[in-house]
């Protein structure tokens, strides 16, 4: 039986300041089609890196979506991105 594959954006926390979008892709295509990995870094006044996380698009089961969160759950913060509720008014 053939897996459903679902778009979902993941968000992932607590990664390294130094991470690579290809790491993030490495690490993550072993679960499904990795479409885009956003990494930001969010840093202090001083221009120190405080927080990395990324916003990651992938092609994925939902039986491979729990086993990727079931194996990072030690290491990275790992969930589904809500949908964004902010629209664009376009005059």
């Amino acid at each position: 039986m053939e897996k459903k594959q679902v778009s979902r954006r993941l968000y992932v926390g607590g990664l390294g300041h130094t991470v690579s979008k290809a790491e993030l892709q490495e690490r993550f295509s072993k679960f499904g089609r990795v479409l885009d990995a956003e990494i930001i870094t969010r840093k202090d006044e001083q221009g120190n890196p405080m927080k990395t996380f990324a916003y990651i698009s992938v092609s994925i089961s939902e039986t491979d979506l729990r086993k990727c969160k079931y194996i990072f759950i030690s290491s990275l913060v790992t969930y589904v991105s809500e949908p964004s509720y902010i629209t664009d008014n376009v005059s």
